[in-house]
């Protein structure tokens, strides 16, 4: 399958105001794609266009219908959609036992359901133009999980398996599928998916990123992924690629090993 070229191709990258999607943009934005950045945050959307030739900011919180509605119709206003980044997503922290019915939706909303609506948005028109691809930002999380990550790693699980159906639906028909997997990255997301409530996601509660790959390294990914189009074999692209060996935590005797592992973790989390 080819890929897209990015020189005037019209990109979407959601969760654009900081971190992986901010890179995102930039990148793809530098390669001479348009790309309409989407946060819920004005302010940092207006300085990454003002600073970056090329994204166009668009407003918009992809748990909202309408806000997703008038999001593709911003993109897609003056040419059809060429590229869709789900990149947007919050975390939480904490035992399932304890964590609150409104947050468990808040992940599904965020992580999954606009995630799959946006594309069920834009999918149509990429199939009659036989041209178009879908990048899926997800986690190392939808490998293997442990607490206490326990609903998070559950929203990542859906991404990557809607991923692989969605890419195998589409095979021949033009449209290529990515799933891009990081492991820990250098941003503020990490940090503040400790807090034990998704909205301080992007709440300010604190600005220590921490320690991992640059967002930069996972921008280059998904550059790489839309470039290079749906390669056989490597729709499912990890970040660093080492960390891809967290798909081994499902064979039944390295399982054990992460059940003990989990056991630790429980308990450092408790006495935190």
């Amino acid at each position: 399958m080819r890929g897209v070229r990015l020189t005037d191709c019209r990109v979407v990258v959601t969760g654009s105001s900081a971190g992986i999607g901010r890179e995102t943009a930039r990148l793809l934005a530098a390669k001479g794609a348009v790309v309409y950045a989407a946060a819920r945050s004005a302010g940092p959307l207006e300085e990454l266009a003002a600073s970056t030739p090329g994204v166009v900011p668009v407003v918009a919180d992809v748990s909202s219908d309408e806000d997703r509605a008038a999001l593709v119709a911003a993109a897609s206003a003056d040419g059809p959609i060429d590229v869709l980044v789900n990149n947007a997503g919050i975390g939480w922290t904490g035992l399932v036992e304890e964590m609150p019915a409104d947050q468990v939706r808040a992940l599904f909303e965020v992580n999954v359901l606009g995630l799959i609506d946006l594309t069920q948005r834009v999918l149509p028109a990429m199939l009659a133009r036989r041209r178009g691809h879908v990048v899926n930002v997800a986690s190392i999380a939808g490998y293997v999980s442990m607490p206490p990550l326990t609903v998070y790693s559950a929203t990542k699980f859906a991404v990557q398996g809607f991923s692989d159906g969605l890419r195998r639906e589409v095979v021949g028909r033009g449209v290529a599928v990515t799933c891009v997997n990081p492991g820990p990255v250098r941003t503020l997301f990490g940090a503040r998916a400790m807090l034990p409530d998704a909205t301080s996601l992007t709440s300010g509660l604190t600005d220590r990123p921490m320690a991992g790959v640059p967002a930069w390294a996972v921008a280059r990914a998904v550059m790489r992924a839309v470039r290079y189009g749906g390669v056989p074999g490597y729709g499912v692209v990890t970040v660093p690629r080492v960390f891809g060996l967290g798909r081994l935590g499902a064979v039944p005797g390295l399982a054990l090993t992460v059940d003990a592992a989990s056991l630790l973790s429980r308990e450092r989390f408790r006495r935190s």
